[in-house]
């Protein structure tokens, strides 16, 4: 399920100085101002990849990836499936610091890292 396609790309990821929460129902939401600026709105679908311990979302389908996918709810929400919570041992409760990408045009536009 990994790939190192997106962290070891000429990608920079910009700290956002923002974190989130996974909830009891394994869902992670993301800020409006930051969907906003990303584009994503509900219904959005987001492919999700582990890579080196921290989870990349994107919006395009990344080769290397089994293309694990979720959606973006009405108020910002995705759903962590259970091959990621288990890869990553994630619980209800687990804190993600939110990197965005500083080019647009490359594949992953969020790193989620565990803190």
């Amino acid at each position: 399920m990994g790939t190192d396609s997106c962290a070891q790309s000429s990608q920079e990821w910009i700290d956002t100085n923002l974190t989130c929460k996974m909830n009891k129902a394994y869902a992670v939401t993301i800020r409006k101002k930051l969907r906003e600026k990303l584009g994503l709105e509900p219904m959005s679908t987001v492919i999700l990849v582990v890579d080196n311990q921290a989870i990349l979302l994107s919006t395009k389908s990344i080769d290397e990836s089994l293309d694990i996918q979720s959606h973006i709810n009405d108020n910002g929400s995705f759903y962590m499936p259970k091959e990621i919570r288990d890869q990553l041992i994630l619980a209800p409760g687990t804190t993600f610091r939110i990197r965005v990408g500083s080019d647009p045009a490359q594949f992953c536009e969020l790193l989620l890292e565990k803190v």
